[in-house]
């Protein structure tokens, strides 16, 4: 079964990164509920600038983890090699 990427990055100010940080808990916990993975992380050197990552079977799933129901650009996985 291929799978399906949604990728985003956001840059959050540093007086709001602990908000933010914060939110990740319930995002993750909806996209365990469709279920999707859900992984963000953060740049080495610049602090406040995230990339997120949700990963699931289908694009209903990946929408679905997401708030409102809008996912950014999917990806779709490839076989081969």
């Amino acid at each position: 079964m291929a799978r399906v990427l949604a990728m985003q990055e956001r840059v959050v100010a540093l007086g709001e990164r602990e908000a933010y940080l914060a939110s990740l808990v319930l995002r993750r916990a909806r996209a365990a509920a469709v279920p999707a993975h859900f992984w963000v992380f953060e740049h080495a050197s610049e602090s406040g600038r995230f990339v997120e990552f949700t990963e699931a079977a289908s694009d209903d799933a990946i929408a679905a983890a997401h708030e409102g129901g809008q996912a950014p650009g999917l990806w779709r996985e490839v076989q081969g090699g």
